[in-house]
């Protein structure tokens, strides 16, 4: 769907994090943005309803209890491994994922701002596209096994998880905007929806913390563990580099090649003037 920028109360403005440009999904993916955001509701209610039935019927219900943090807090992670694997890896011309999840990411940094301009569709659609096969997954798991407890609490936990997450663009859109409605306000000062001075540290140098975007509650937790730089020393033990580090791979590699070129340039320039000089040496006074 296009963000037409003159029609959003937030105006365009480069300086203030506003790029000014207009949005435009394809055609197919529009398409998938638009259906799945009206199919959501409808699984993410039966995936709860037929699994909170059959937790009621085991006499397990009591289990709910812990779906609802847990399938919470798996949002918050979620969003967080999603962010971070968009900002740290990858590249914008990826097939798929790299017009679609590593280019928006990016360029939120330069444009924070633009979020803010984005509607409901722009806003949760790609989460959704994601969210509907996964969820008719488990419909589909839970009438293959109609007896499991186990399996009913884990479609609870991951229907609750996956509106934590489909709501996650939102909650990052509020933390942007300078008047979000007062319900928002409300959240943000309960700490139940991502607050903006505790997003503010991911937008602020060295720009390597407070990944998470749902509420933010595993921050102080993955911060101090340093959890996604020791996940990067990981990867790079088995040969995955960050996009930085290929980046100045490349650049070193560039700067060794013209290396050559110039130091031939500088000797022929030497041996240029060093002849030159002879000859006004040898010249007759």
């Amino acid at each position: 769907m296009s963000a037409t920028l003159e029609n959003k109360r937030d105006r365009p403005n480069p300086s203030s994090g506003y790029s000014g440009a207009e949005e435009h999904s394809g055609p197919l993916h529009s398409f998938l943005e638009h259906s799945t955001l009206l199919i959501f509701p409808v699984v993410f209610l039966l995936n709860l309803h037929w699994a909170s039935s059959r937790l009621y019927e085991l006499e397990l219900l009591w289990l709910l209890a812990l779906a609802v943090p847990l399938g919470i807090v798996g949002g918050d992670f979620i969003s967080g491994v999603v962010h971070w694997a968009a900002d740290t890896y990858g590249s914008e011309d990826m097939p798929l994922i790299g017009p679609s999840l590593v280019k928006p990411f990016r360029l939120h940094h330069i444009y924070p701002r633009d979020i803010c301009t984005h509607g409901l569709v722009e806003t949760t659609g790609n989460v959704c596209i994601l969210a509907v096969p996964a969820l008719s997954f488990f419909l589909y798991l839970m009438w293959l096994n109609p007896d499991s407890g186990w399996l009913a609490f884990s479609a609870v936990s991951f229907a609750l998880m996956t509106v934590a997450t489909v709501a996650t663009n939102q909650f990052h859109k509020w933390a942007h905007q300078d008047r979000p409605s007062a319900f928002a306000r409300w959240l943000q000062r309960k700490r139940l929806v991502l607050e903006p001075q505790h997003h503010k540290r991911h937008h602020t140098q060295p720009f390597d913390m407070n990944y998470c975007i749902t509420n933010g509650w595993l921050n102080p937790l993955l911060n101090r563990l340093k959890f996604f730089r020791r996940l990067e020393a990981a990867l790079k033990f088995i040969g995955i580099e960050t996009a930085r580090a290929k980046d100045e791979k490349h650049s070193k590699t560039a700067l060794t090649a013209h290396a050559p070129h110039q130091h031939v340039l500088q000797q022929t320039h030497c041996e240029s003037t060093v002849d030159s000089n002879v000859e006004q040496q040898t010249e007759p006074a």
